[in-house]
């Protein structure tokens, strides 16, 4: 199945199908500004299951983006690992009766032509910090000078 053309996300999540691939630039524009040209891209794979009963979608990511250090303002390099499974609701009402039940549900209202790098790209902008940070001691220290904090 190709991740450019739309399908249903309900169905695919029935069908226990899979599909993966990669992701350019281009396919991304909300994270432009944190992918490289250079990069190999983004990976993904899309497979169709069941979670606690109820039809769902795994959505397994690797990418690398690069975030500015609010510390030292330089640039760095993010790993992304991501494993989400996502159950499919049949619609906004049978979302609200499982939200009731657990408010932490991460879940979906079924869509009928779901785009696959639409919901990669939603999910990478969703897990990044609010506040990205180099790891302790790893600020670039002409970075810190500059910000007058060495």
């Amino acid at each position: 199945m190709s991740a450019r053309r739309p399908f249903d996300s309900l169905q695919f999540a029935k069908s226990g199908e899979s599909l993966s691939g990669g992701l350019r630039i281009e396919e991304l524009p909300r994270l432009r500004d944190s992918l490289r040209p250079d990069d190999v891209g983004v990976q993904y794979r899309l497979s169709g299951c069941l979670a606690a009963g109820r039809p769902a979608l795994r959505l397994e990511i690797e990418a690398t983006v690069w975030l500015t250090c609010q510390r030292c303002m330089v640039m760095y390099p993010e790993v992304l690992i991501l494993d989400n499974v996502m159950p499919v609701a049949r619609n906004e009402a049978e979302l609200a009766r499982w939200e009731r039940l657990d408010p932490l549900l991460d879940a979906l209202v079924a869509d009928p032509v779901l785009d696959v790098a639409v919901l990669v790209e939603d999910e990478i902008l969703l897990s990044l910090p609010a506040a990205p940070l180099h790891a302790e001691g790893q600020c670039d220290p002409d970075g810190l000078a500059l910000m007058g904090l060495s």
